[in-house]
């Protein structure tokens, strides 16, 4: 994913987003507040507009700057939806595998709590 441009509102990023994604880009939105490295730019910008796809990120830009810009590695909807269940899933896939991680560690901990108790 690579940085599009960030904006003041996330309604309008939302609307930038769909009219990119109506032209075959795959985007996404998000807060800003997560991006902030120090508290010198807060409230400057409250969402980020994200091209998901690196190839798409030139075509997103210059669309951006021009309505009529022919996109040239535009997706179909049903790439799209493919693009985001497959997303979703890999999401979900890492998450479990952190629970799960996190759950042992948690145990060995605890294990080792008990049997390094008192004598």
């Amino acid at each position: 994913m690579r940085l599009i441009a960030r904006y003041a509102s996330r309604a309008e990023a939302e609307e930038r987003a769909a009219f990119l994604r109506s032209h075959g880009i795959a985007t996404h939105v998000t807060n800003m507040a997560s991006m902030r490295l120090n508290l010198a730019h807060q409230g400057r910008y409250r969402a980020g507009l994200w091209a998901m796809l690196e190839p798409q990120y030139e075509d997103a830009e210059a669309l951006l700057e021009n309505p009529d810009h022919k996109v040239e590695q535009a997706l179909s909807e049903a790439q799209m939806a493919e693009l985001e269940t497959k997303g979703e899933a890999d999401a979900r896939r890492t998450l479990m595998k952190w629970l799960v991680i996190t759950a042992i560690a948690l145990a060995a901990v605890a294990a080792a709590v008990v049997a390094l108790g008192p004598p």
